[in-house]
């Protein structure tokens, strides 16, 4: 479900933004990425759970159950209003908890399983594209036989060259593009230097789910590390990225549902902006 107008504008009016015109032209379902208030899901969960919802988000995305049981954190979900459409499956619990995960899922009543990283040494290799693009076409289809769906959330490794182009695009042509969909971090995008448009036009249907995220201008890119300062998390609109652009092209290329994520130690008083910019984008 998306962010109703009346929550909105008290959103607006909380983060004291005089002088905005809402155009409405974006009007994805917009969810919320928990790990962006890490630190307070761990000061007291129930009332940042309730922030969130006071935010005006009405669906989540969740990293992990911060110390709960799968049963309880659902039930602190349903008292803040949130539904978690949305959870992120380690490797290690892919690979030796797969029940478990579709337990978790169906726990959640959660529709997507995403599968956040890829375990490698220092450099990521073409054969730790080969073995994960086999593994997660094997976890996508079991999954949809369980009613889930199964997406795969790149960090910035995946861009170093290969034979067909990158090791990102060996990716996708190795994985089952009826089961295996992506999730793409725009921030983790942008640090390695790619471009989120071109990627969306060069891959229509794969991408379905997108973290909305802004990269400080300035920034360092060209980094194949998978790391960068939380810092450099900044409000969506206040940095680098070409967001119009980026909307338009992930409305065409089929992205289905967005999450709000910021890294950022000021995610709290950056998270208000994003969404006053978000809803008065002009696409």
């Amino acid at each position: 479900m998306s962010m109703t107008r009346r929550a909105f504008v008290t959103t607006a009016a909380a983060a004291a933004t005089a002088g905005v015109t809402r155009a409405e032209s974006f009007d994805g379902p917009l969810g919320f990425e928990i790990y962006s208030f890490r630190r307070e899901m761990k000061r007291d969960g129930q009332a940042t759970l309730a922030k969130i919802r006071q935010l005006g988000f009405h669906e989540v995305e969740a990293p992990e159950f911060y110390g709960l049981p799968p049963k309880d954190f659902r039930s602190a979900l349903d008292d803040a209003g949130l539904k978690a459409t949305s959870f992120l499956a380690q490797y290690d619990r892919l690979t030796g908890d797969f029940g478990g995960v579709v337990r978790d899922a169906h726990t959640l009543d959660a529709s997507w399983v995403v599968f956040p990283w890829i375990p490698h040494k220092d450099a990521f290799t073409l054969d730790d594209v080969h073995r994960a693009a086999k593994e997660m076409n094997g976890w996508a289809k079991q999954l949809s036989a369980e009613r889930l769906r199964f997406a795969y959330h790149p960090h910035g490794y995946e861009f170093g060259p290969s034979p067909q182009g990158m090791m990102f695009d060996t990716l996708l042509a190795e994985t089952d593009p009826a089961t295996v969909a992506m999730e793409m971090d725009t921030f983790w995008v942008a640090v390695p230097g790619q471009d989120c448009v071109r990627l969306l036009e060069r891959y229509p249907k794969r991408f379905r789910l997108m973290h909305l995220k802004d990269l400080r201008k300035g920034a360092k890119t060209g980094a194949l590390t998978g790391q960068a300062p939380d810092e450099d998390s900044v409000a969506v609109g206040a940095g680098m990225l070409p967001w119009p652009a980026i909307l338009r092209a992930a409305k065409k290329a089929g992205v289905e549902r967005y999450y709000i994520e910021d890294e950022s130690p000021a995610a709290e008083t950056q998270v208000p902006e994003s969404l006053v910019y978000l809803r008065s984008v002009e696409l």
